[in-house]
């Protein structure tokens, strides 16, 4: 897997569990970065280990850091720290 999509999908997993360590339904995190129709179905494919999930645009990935009501590089370099931590990003893992 490619590095941007395995920092991706590590950005995901990460944000995912800050949301329940938050004690917030996903449901409501959804909604808060993706909008109120379709936030919830959003952040699920994003969740999604079918098919790798959805992608995640530079926007959106600021709003979940509004959503866990931090900074946006704060995110970002807590999430870069946390993957290489937890070996997350590396290329030679299985898939």
């Amino acid at each position: 897997m490619e590095k941007n999509l395995l920092f991706e999908r590590a950005f995901v997993t990460i944000v995912a569990e800050m949301v329940e360590q938050k004690g917030m339904s996903h449901s409501d995190f959804g909604r808060r970065v993706f909008g109120e129709t379709s936030g919830v179905r959003l952040w699920r494919w994003c969740r999604s280990e079918e098919n790798r999930g959805r992608r995640l645009m530079l926007g959106e990935a600021h709003a979940m850091a509004a959503a866990l009501d931090t900074d946006f590089p704060s995110l970002v370099w807590k999430i870069s720290n946390e993957a290489t931590a937890r070996g997350l990003l590396e290329t030679n893992r299985p898939n």
